[in-house]
């Protein structure tokens, strides 16, 4: 009796110091990866945003699901990256604003005073997507007086050395317009830029410049999840099939909202052209059913209502539900093209009781 005691005494101590060990391992493997956090701050603190970018990169050739750069505000409101670009673009009258700093800037990029305009850069509060057009057109105007050298010249290198975002914007700006297809070095740097939602739009007037602009577009877009595919989808030309299968499948899969690339890749694939197809795999069925559901979904971007031919689209597509509906996405689109044709003056009605009659026979 006496050894069944001492035994259970060395194992209840034997337990309790492999719950300590545990713990205490816990807690280390917590600190190592609170520790190492912190030195990842410490060691990203002094990069530049190129070079935040370029040491992101994973082996896929795509940054991490939760990369996001340095907040240009740290106490202001935590945008996307892009979000706030996107946002210009997409919601407001796009107003140019006033480039008299920008101007005065470039006259001493001009005058080979890099340093002193890299500075003034630095301070200037602006935002490059609203002054863009008006910038580009004014240099375009007053090249004559501008020593074009020395602009190129300081956006190439500010591309891989600053720490602020517009720098970036503003130097990839000003190389849309100049000969910089002929610049490999500089374009190798371009394609680490475009891997950044906030970058990629800027990146895009670049690559359109390209002998084989096309190419470097659809590499682009299969690795930019939010704005930046957003942005791509409208530079994409369909050339073959590859492409055209792509937009279909992932077209409108990004992390902002599928209904900011629906109208763009349905015009782009000829959506009533591929439901006029006589065989339709229910995967490729659902696919054009998850473009239907953001095609109607209307809430931040004209969608289905900016379609010419929407009432044949809806006729087609429901032509072919009647057998191919399987999926919850498929019977949400014929759920939602109830509800627009309900909504709509313009579209014919007997396209309700068609809804209904697919709908209900799901029921059963």
């Amino acid at each position: 009796m006496e050894i069944l005691k001492k035994l259970s005494l060395i194992l209840i101590l034997v337990v309790g110091a492999t719950f300590l060990i545990s713990c205490n391992k816990n807690n280390n493997n917590l600190n190592e990866k609170l520790a190492e956090k912190e030195i990842n701050k410490l060691e990203t603190k002094d990069l530049s945003i190129y070079e935040l970018i370029k040491n992101s990169i994973q082996a896929n050739g795509e940054l991490p699901e939760d990369f996001k750069l340095p907040p240009k505000d740290p106490n202001g409101v935590p945008w996307a990256d892009g979000a706030m670009d996107g946002v210009y673009i997409y919601h407001t009258v796009g107003n140019e604003e006033d480039i008299e700093p920008l101007k005065n800037i470039v006259f001493q990029i001009s005058e080979g005073k890099f340093e002193e305009a890299e500075t003034n850069l630095d301070k200037l509060d602006f935002s490059m997507v609203s002054r863009t057009n008006s910038l580009l057109s004014w240099i375009i105007q007053e090249q004559k007086q501008i020593n074009l050298n020395n602009l190129y010249e300081f956006a190439s290198s500010r591309l891989v050395t600053t720490k602020n975002i517009e720098v970036i914007k503003f130097c990839l700006s000003v190389l849309a317009i100049m000969n910089v297809e002929t610049d490999a070095e500089t374009i190798e740097k371009v394609k680490i830029l475009a891997l950044s939602d906030e970058f990629t739009l800027y990146c895009l007037n670049i690559f359109v410049k390209l002998e084989n602009s096309n190419k470097e577009i659809f590499e682009i877009v299969k690795k930019v999840k939010g704005w930046g595919r957003v942005h791509s989808i409208g530079y994409l030309e369909v050339t073959n099939d590859e492409i055209k299968e792509w937009i279909l499948e992932e077209g409108c899969h990004n992390d902002v909202l599928p209904a900011y690339t629906a109208y763009t890749c349905a015009k782009k694939i000829n959506l009533i052209e591929i439901l006029n197809e006589d065989k339709i795999s229910n995967k490729k069925f659902n696919d054009i059913s998850y473009l239907m559901n953001a095609l109607l979904d209307e809430s931040a971007i004209t969608g289905m209502s900016a379609l010419e031919d929407r009432e044949l689209l809806i006729e087609r597509y429901l032509e072919k539900a009647k057998t191919l509906s399987s999926t919850e996405e498929d019977y949400e689109a014929i759920r939602l093209i109830k509800e627009y044709v309900e909504n709509s003056e313009e579209i014919d009605k007997k396209f309700i009781k068609i809804c209904d009659d697919i709908l209900n026979s799901n029921k059963k």
